[in-house]
């Protein structure tokens, strides 16, 4: 995969982490506890995937957003709103969205010439 291809998938995942930020708000869910998973793990997606999109090399940041797409799915359980349709759906939306990015993004290295991780190749004489 090329540079381009892994820098569209981290301005996807900024995209999905500021929606979920902005979420509680969107949903007059501001005053709840729960609000606080929101803007934690969404601030926190942006953040990996800002860091992505600037040091393509680090794969490891679209395996932690992956992670964090599993527990926004999971979340609505976790904090108990399942019953507000709307939060409930959306965290479900942006939880799918974020794991399959940080999975698809995962499997991505960049193509400039630069390994992410072993040994330089050995020196020919």
């Amino acid at each position: 995969m090329n540079r381009q291809s892994i820098k569209t998938v981290a301005v996807l995942n900024i995209i999905a982490g500021i929606w979920l930020f902005v979420s509680p708000w969107v949903y007059n869910a501001y005053h709840d506890k729960s609000a606080w998973n929101s803007w934690i793990v969404g601030a926190i997606i942006v953040l990996f995937a800002a860091l992505r999109f600037s040091v393509s090399g680090t794969r490891v940041l679209s395996v932690l957003n992956m992670l964090l797409g599993a527990w926004a799915f999971a979340s609505p359980w976790i904090y108990g709103y399942t019953g507000s349709s709307g939060r409930f759906i959306n965290s479900l939306c942006v939880g799918v969205v974020v794991f399959v990015l940080g999975a698809f993004g995962s499997s991505m290295t960049s193509t400039t010439g630069h390994t992410t991780h072993g040994a330089p190749p050995p020196l020919r004489p």
